[in-house]
């Protein structure tokens, strides 16, 4: 008997669920066109308000912006105003021929459906063009000659101040969308003025910057509808940084006569100053000493890289194998050993022996030096570096 029952209540409840699918809904919702809130400018013209319901309506009735609550019948508008909207398809509204400071306020429309009344409202809101953007890094971030220190968390803040509605901030790293897990939440206020209530916003962005990211632009871009062309500010990113070290240095070998340079491309944020050290000269960058001259680094990029070179004049008199080359600036000295090489077209190391002075005694004594002298330069690069 048990079971009978339960069986029974679920065909009942599977038939009401079918009934409550086919049955018509009876919904009296009143949507708004536009939505509410509005925001319009002063003195703009031929501006839209409807109201649609889902059904047709008996009646309608409005009460137009501004001071007067008086409620006037669609067609009976006073001077300035024009009925819109099909009736037949449940549209009701009016278009404002110009917007004047008595026509901020609320928008009401009053629709008759089978004998009950119903009411939206849209608020119109005067448009108003918010300050000057203000982007300004944190004064928390650590900066060094005139720069931002590399390797630290750097926060920099976009605020658009006093507009309405809140402007829409946008942020972009050298012309790409920042990544949205560095940004924090917007936040909006709201502060009174010429009876007002005026919206700030603001942003912030937290990201790590490293040498990689040196001249690049930080860039926040605000849009707001009063502005004919979006606000652009930006901040370039001048991040200061040590002499970047390189590991194995491999140039080719220098010709046998007539002068060759030594040129190498080092990373470093601001210009470092650089000197030479060859079999046991100094040269300083701006130098000649012997047959060497040491050229003054010349960047190649907005990025921090500098080409930094060494002018053997006479390679009859010398063809040095081992070069030292070390670069300063306030932020630190790296110290790069270049070796020069035999090179197949492929660019490896040529291992040779009849260019070495080193004496061979039949029992691989040569092999055995050259790869000490590898291993020393190697490690000697390592601690150096």
């Amino acid at each position: 008997m048990r079971n009978n029952h339960r069986r029974n209540l679920a065909l009942l409840v599977a038939f009401c669920s079918c009934y409550s699918l086919l049955a018509p809904v009876q919904s009296q919702h009143i949507e708004t066109v536009p939505a509410s809130p509005s925001f319009h400018a002063l003195y703009e013209r031929n501006v839209d308000l409807l109201c649609r319901s889902d059904k047709p309506f008996d009646h309608c009735q409005v009460q137009l912006p501004g001071p007067s609550s008086i409620a006037y019948d669609v067609d009976s508008l006073p001077g300035g105003v024009k009925r819109i909207g099909d009736g037949s398809r449940g549209e009701c509204g009016v278009r404002l021929s110009t917007i004047t400071s008595e026509r901020f306020g609320k928008f009401v429309c009053k629709l008759t459906i089978s004998g009950e009344q119903h009411e939206a409202t849209i608020e119109l809101r005067q448009l108003v063009a918010p300050r000057t953007t203000d982007l300004k890094i944190s004064k928390y971030t650590t900066l060094v000659d005139g720069g931002i220190r590399a390797n630290q968390m750097l926060k920099a803040r976009c605020t658009s101040r006093m507009g309405l509605p809140a402007s829409n901030l946008t942020w972009f790293l050298d012309g790409k969308p920042i990544d949205e897990s560095l940004l924090k939440p917007v936040q909006i206020t709201t502060e009174m003025q010429d009876q007002k209530n005026l919206e700030t916003i603001q942003q912030e962005v937290n990201m790590y910057v490293t040498p990689e990211q040196n001249g690049l632009v930080l860039e926040c871009v605000v849009n707001h509808p009063a502005f004919r062309t979006e606000q652009r500010s930006s901040i370039p990113l001048n991040i200061k940084f040590a002499p970047e070290e390189i590991p194995h240095i491999h140039i080719d070998e220098l010709p046998a006569s007539g002068s060759a340079t030594v040129n190498i491309t080092i990373h470093a944020n601001p210009q470092p100053i650089t000197r030479w050290t060859v079999n046991g000269r100094l040269i300083k960058e701006g130098e000649s000493i012997d047959i060497y001259q040491a050229y003054i680094p010349r960047p190649t990029s907005s990025k921090g890289d500098y080409r930094v070179l060494l002018k053997n004049n006479d390679c009859t008199k010398e063809r040095a194998t081992l070069y030292t080359l070390e670069a300063t600036n306030v932020l630190g000295t790296q110290t790069y050993i270049i070796k020069a090489v035999r090179v197949d077209d492929a660019g490896t190391e040529v291992i040779r022996n009849d260019d070495y002075n080193y004496h061979d005694d039949g029992n691989g004594s040569t092999f055995w030096l050259i790869s000490v002298w590898t291993f020393f330069c190697s490690v000697m690069a390592t601690r150096l570096l």
